[in-house]
């Protein structure tokens, strides 16, 4: 699905991040941003229906939807319920095997791709919402526009087939 471009405001620091040092690895000083959210990926959306449930979604607090390369994601700014005080996890040998996969990436030379939020604080999402009526105004005209291609695609397609009949008849009135 095409995202529309559109300028994104600069988002707030997380009151976390801002006392994080982006030059030093963060572990020793974590000021665990990753367990103050969570995000799931959703299906893209089709129609009116879909986009009707992702503003449901915006209708919850601490909850907005973000895209990026096509991909829609539903983000809920809840901390996990295990953070303790002192930013540590408070069920670290239990913890789940996705908070064991997180953390700093692999490889130093894909810093584009990090695995910890320490170090993508600043990333912009191509699309945004965080209130519903950011949704509405950006599917309507979404749809139109889609609707706009659609109605070419279907003009240039009935074009395509008058032209191949009338040669078909053409060719039709040259054998007989």
């Amino acid at each position: 699905m095409p995202a529309m471009k559109k300028a994104l405001p600069t988002l707030p620091m997380h009151p976390a991040a801002k006392a994080a040092k982006p030059e030093a690895p963060p572990c020793d000083q974590c000021t665990a941003l990753c367990c103050r959210y969570f995000a799931l990926q959703l299906d893209t959306p089709e129609d009116r229906e879909d986009f009707d449930s992702i503003r449901w979604y915006l209708l919850h607090g601490k909850s907005w939807i973000w895209v990026d390369a096509g991909d829609w994601y539903l983000q809920v700014d809840e901390p996990c319920r295990f953070l303790g005080p002192k930013n540590e996890c408070t069920i670290y040998d239990k913890r789940p095997q996705i908070c064991r996969d997180y953390g700093l990436p692999e490889h130093r030379e894909h810093p584009e791709d990090p695995l910890c939020d320490y170090f993508s604080r600043d990333q912009r999402h191509d699309l945004e919402f965080r209130e519903p009526h950011e949704l509405d105004v950006w599917v309507e005209k979404y749809l139109a526009e889609r609707e706009e291609k659609r109605k070419k695609r279907s003009a240039a397609a009935k074009r395509a087939w008058a032209k191949k009949r009338r040669a078909e008849r053409r060719g039709a009135g040259a054998s007989v």
